[in-house]
This record gives C-alpha cells, structure tokens and sequence, in this order.
C-alpha cells in the first residue's frame, strides 16, 4: 500500500467548540513542498480533492480556504473551500497566492481581471481592473489600462489612469496623466462624494524640477497628513540626489472653503514617514557613510513647521550611536537640548525612526 505523508493535524475540542470541516493535505512524495502532487482528506478520513488534480501551493490544512496550484503547464494559483469547491484563481506575489493586506487579498477571473477577497474567501470586489495594488489606510490603486514593465531590477504596472477605491469597491479618486507628448506634465484629479458623484475637480501642474527625478512612478493617494480628520492628495515626485531622497506634493482640505488646494510646505519634508500616533511627519536622511539626520514637522498656522531635529552619529563599529537633539522655541528657532548624548537622553518619539 502506498503511504502519504501527513503534515499537520489540530486537535480541536469539540464539546467546547462546533464541528467545522476540515482539510489536510497529504502526498505520496517524500516531502510536502510546493508543486508536489497532493489530495485533502476530511478529518474521517474520505479523499475530498483526489490525488493529483492539484500541486501542493503552501496550504497544508484548509479550515476556511486554501490555495493550490493547478496540476498542468503555466499553472494558476487557485482558491479552494474547506468542501474542495473552487472559488477563484489568486493573483500571484512572490511565485505564491498573494499576501493578505488588511483582511483582503487579490484575486483573478478566467480573463486575468483583477479583484479582491477577505481571508474567509468572499469576493468583495469582483475581477474587473487589469491591476490593482493591495490595501493601504483602507484603499487600492486601481486602473483599467496600461502593461507590465520591468527595469531589470523591479517589475511595476505602468498606465496613465488610476482609480482609488475603498474596500467596498467605491472609488474615492481618479487621477488621469496630463502629457506634452511623452513628457510629463500634470494630472487631472477628480475627487468623488460618498454617492459617487464629483465632487471636485483638480488640474494639478508638476515642478518644473520633475525632469530630475528618479524613476518617477505616477502616483496619488488620499491620507490624512495635518490630522484634521479629512483625506488630503499627496502627489509622488519621485527621489532625489545620491541618497534617492524620496519628496511628494500635498494638497491638503480647506474646512472653509470646502476644497483642497496646494501646501508648498510639504514639499520640504524628505522620506516624510505620516505619523498618526504622534500627530507629525518625520524626516529622515542620511548626512554621510556615519552620520543620519531627522526632524520632526508639525502642521501650525496652516504650514509645516519643523518643530524638533536630530542627528545621530556612529563614531566607531561596536560603539553606540551619539546623539544631538533640537527643539523649536517660538522666537528663538531651534534650540539644542542635548548634544552627543547616549539614546536614553533623547525624547521617546524619535525611537521609531532611528537607525539601530
């Protein structure tokens, strides 16, 4: 008699919880490794999904959904249920099903359409876009358009036109590429009520210093940087210099007026890291092979001030870093608090950032 091998079993108590099916996969190979033939057997013990429809895809016990790989050339990642009916195919990430971002993760249709699911295998956005990110803050970036490219290091999604949608499928905003031939120009943004009607709508100009930028991907999202409760527009400007210093547009909501418009204060703010806990934006850059730079900005007044700075510097390898802290004082500008001091000197805030 052949022997499969078993990978895992849970014991479950059943007085104190309710029955559930479940699946455990098995296989006649030596080892249970992705792309190995298997079958999923029930906990009595009955073959559900037979020997060799699929290949092993990294779900060893299947209580809700699993994922498996087509058993054939050029094989698709497939979604099963804990009853071995298939679901969906699942986009692929890292030549695995596609990670869950925030409950949610992307799925396909039999013509390469791109939707979404939650961990519990419920379509929650059917395949319609021709790509879409995974989740952030509560959206997607999605387009309808464009083509697969890929710098010999990273492989990206180009297009001209993107939508945000929240997790319900309602879009949010759609921004459309304003070109001078192939250069690049603007974008024209329209911002969508909860009904989905416009409810504004923006032609954004770039720099004229956008030419300088380093593999400048088209990009605009919705997030709250000045903490008021409302989403406001941060547009990629790409990086920058040596240290591929990374710098955005904003614009940010005028409770008066009820629109957005631009703040040209963000743009100073380098690798801008939104911090909600803290209610600020950190800065962070590198000064040199041994030194790196913080600050701290705070929306007052309408603007972004910078209201703390740090530096920190290695002086040998199996020494600790020294630090030099700054604090804004209103009429005096940055006033140093601490210079060349140990980490345990400096304010808590800052911890999250630091180099270790």
């Amino acid at each position: 008699m052949k022997k499969f091998l078993c990978i895992v079993f849970l014991l479950m108590n059943f007085d104190l919880l309710p029955a559930q099916k479940m699946l455990v996969a098995f296989t006649m190979d030596k080892h249970l490794k992705v792309g190995v033939p298997v079958c999923y057997v029930d906990e009595r013990g009955d073959t559900i999904v037979p020997y060799g429809k699929y290949k092993f895809c990294q779900t060893d016990t299947i209580r809700h959904i699993g994922f498996v790989y087509e058993n054939k050339k050029d094989a698709r990642i497939v979604c099963i249920d804990n009853q071995g009916k298939e679901l969906f195919y699942v986009f692929k990430c890292d030549n695995g099903p596609d990670y869950i971002h925030e409950g949610f993760f992307r799925i396909m249709d039999d013509n390469g359409l791109i939707g979404f699911a939650n961990s519990l295998g419920n379509v929650v956005i059917k395949p319609q876009f021709k790509f879409a990110t995974p989740f952030e803050n509560g959206k997607a970036q999605t387009t309808t358009s464009g083509k697969a490219n890929d710098d010999g290091e990273h492989s990206f999604w180009s297009s001209d036109e993107w939508q945000l949608v929240d997790c319900n499928g309602t879009k949010l905003m759609k921004y459309t590429v304003v070109r001078d031939g192939t250069d690049l120009k603007g974008l024209q943004i329209t911002l969508f009520d909860k009904q989905g009607k416009t409810a504004q709508e923006i032609s954004y100009s770039y720099p004229s210093d956008i030419e300088f930028a380093n593999n400048l991907n088209v990009w605009a999202n919705l997030q709250d940087v000045n903490f008021d409760g409302k989403d406001d527009i941060l547009v990629n400007l790409g990086r920058y210099g040596n240290q591929m210093i990374q710098y955005y547009d904003c614009l940010v909501w005028d409770k008066t007026k009820k629109q957005y418009h631009k703040d040209v204060s963000f743009k100073q703010i380098g690798n801008p890291q939104i911090s909600k806990e803290k209610q600020c934006v950190f800065s962070s850059s590198r000064i040199s092979a041994a030194s790196y730079s913080y600050k701290r900005f705070e929306f007052i007044n309408e603007h972004f001030i910078e209201t703390a700075a740090l530096n920190q510097t290695f002086s040998a390898s199996k020494q600790p870093p020294l630090f030099t802290e700054k604090q804004y004082v209103k009429g005096k500008g940055l006033v140093t608090l601490y210079k060349d001091v140990s980490v345990d000197k400096i304010n808590r805030d800052w911890l999250s950032i630091i180099m270790k």
